[in-house]
């Protein structure tokens, strides 16, 4: 088995980075349209507060939206410093 040559190594490097940019490109921005489209479908799905019934037909239930818990923040964590007590040296 021979050895790659240097500049083989690099160009495949470089190939492989810009293809996972890409591919995570998109997978972010497709992430991101969906919950977009979620907020805005439970929005439409909401019926205005103005709205009033005429007939008098038993209310069908709306079966309960989708809770989604929101995402919690990443708070970095304080850096713990250990106390170190004085030193008290004795002069003789």
């Amino acid at each position: 088995m021979t050895t790659p040559r240097p500049r083989a190594v690099v160009i495949g490097s470089l190939s492989l980075f810009v293809v996972l940019f890409v591919v995570l490109t998109f997978e972010l921005s497709a992430s991101a349209s969906t919950s977009a489209g979620k907020t805005k479908a439970t929005a439409k799905a909401r019926p205005a507060a103005t709205e009033t019934k005429t007939d008098p037909a038993p209310e069908a239930e709306e079966a309960p939206s989708e809770y989604v818990e929101p995402e919690p923040e990443y708070f970095e964590p304080e850096p713990e410093v250990e106390e170190v007590p004085p030193v008290v040296t004795s002069s003789s």
